[in-house]
């Protein structure tokens, strides 16, 4: 299928071929698009998350466990806290997001970035991280909820 519009020819894509009208908007897209579950993330997802990292997998006889709190600023700063036990590990650094990712660039070198995706209210990773009262870097799983 193909269709010319003022002279230009347009090619299908993915199957299907797109007109624009007067306003330069799509005009014919499947209906699949208006599914696309991006669409309905907010736009910023500035604000405090709370929840949990575990280990994954662990060789150990115990995983560990910290409850985690990210502070998203709006002005693209962010600062997480991690406990476990009576230990806190804290870092800060710039944020961004783009579609369903965040991205956490740390101010600290020795732990530069972190990328966490987002589906509706939950902001989630698998991610090597160090667990403040266990003195060492493991895989765990993260998963973040709007503080409220």
């Amino acid at each position: 299928m193909k269709e010319t519009l003022a002279g230009m020819s347009l090619a299908p894509l993915g199957g299907h071929a797109y007109t624009c009208d007067a306003r330069g908007a799509r005009a014919g897209a499947p209906a699949v698009y208006a599914a696309d579950p991006s669409a309905s993330i907010p736009a910023s997802p500035a604000g405090q998350w709370q929840g949990t990292a575990a280990e994954f997998q662990s060789p150990y006889l115990s995983t560990g466990t910290a409850r985690v709190t990210l502070d998203l600023r709006p002005d693209g700063t962010f600062t997480e806290t991690w406990k476990q036990r009576d230990r806190v590990w804290s870092m800060s650094g710039k944020w961004h997001a783009q579609g369903d990712k965040i991205t956490l660039v740390a101010d600290d070198r020795r732990h530069t970035r972190m990328t966490l995706r987002r589906k509706g209210e939950t902001l989630y990773a698998v991610a090597q991280e160090p667990l403040p009262a266990e003195g060492r870097v493991a895989t765990e799983t993260i998963e973040l909820h709007p503080a409220r």
